[in-house]
């Protein structure tokens, strides 16, 4: 009878050893998933870096010369097929700026017409003798255009949308702060529960077995999401060219679970019962 007890009680402590490791590596992905998500997704310094990469580059001159053909239809100047396409050098400017409106922490918007002019000024300044002839009708109407111009930029590049964006964007940076605290102090008092529970041998290796399962997790997830772009063709889908953009950001987030797991090899293989 009092080894069946024994029996019971070390079968209630193997659960909740058990369930103490899930929650811990829950956490542990938890954290690190958000904060890469704000140190890249939302983060503009790193986001007009990461547009500037060759495989991006294309993606984002396509994505501007898309909205720069809407415009030639607005104003009139539509031509044949291909004759209003703008550079890198001309698309780089509206790029950075929309990224600057959209990402990091401001406060909520509601006026994009800074934003219509700052694209306007890209326009009127990227495009010179030798760009296309498409293009410099397009500025030449534009200038005709007067006020009207920037309203005219603002539809044709859909900053509606972008507006909207800004302030998700600026509100997944606040919430995502708050949870990576929330998620801290949470962590710590797991594993101050923990160490009451267990020595330190064995409290070692139950965190470097979370991290490694937390890490398999970053690096499967980010790695379905890299391949996205690739099995299926997102360039008809709204704000597809985000998925092409952000896939070469999984692609890194890979990496980093990759380093997590490895990182959490060591001392897991160290503590483990000979």
């Amino acid at each position: 009878m009092v080894e069946g007890k024994r029996a019971d009680l070390r079968r209630m402590g193997h659960e909740q050893n058990n369930q103490y490791k899930r929650t811990l590596a829950f956490v542990i992905f938890l954290i690190a998933a958000l904060a890469l998500i704000t140190a890249t997704f939302l983060n503009p310094i790193f986001m007009k870096g990461q547009i500037r990469t060759s495989s991006n580059q294309a993606v984002v001159v396509r994505q501007i010369n898309k909205n720069f053909d809407n415009l030639a239809d607005l104003v009139g100047a539509r031509s044949e097929d291909d004759a209003n396409l703008l550079a890198n050098a001309q698309t780089q400017p509206i790029a950075d700026h929309v990224i600057d409106y959209s990402l990091g922490i401001h406060g909520f918007k509601v006026n994009n017409l800074d934003l219509a002019n700052q694209i306007l000024t890209d326009i009127h300044k990227g495009i010179d003798k030798g760009s296309s002839s498409g293009a410099q009708t397009i500025d030449s109407k534009l200038k005709k255009q007067g006020t009207n111009a920037p309203y005219a930029v603002a539809k044709a590049f859909n900053l509606r949308v972008v507006t909207l964006g800004a302030n998700i964007a600026c509100l997944l940076v606040i919430v995502n702060i708050i949870i990576i605290i929330v998620t801290i102090i949470t962590l710590f008092s797991l594993l101050n529960d923990m160490r009451t529970k267990s020595a330190t041998r064995m409290l070692i290796h139950d965190i470097a077995a979370a991290g490694m399962w937390a890490g398999f997790w970053v690096i499967l997830i980010s790695g379905l999401l890299a391949v996205v772009p690739v099995i299926f063709d997102v360039d008809n889908i709204e704000l597809g060219f985000l998925l092409e953009i952000g896939s070469s950001v999984f692609l890194e987030y890979v990496i980093t679970g990759v380093v997590m797991y490895v990182i959490c090899a060591i001392p897991w293989q160290a503590t483990s019962a000979k």
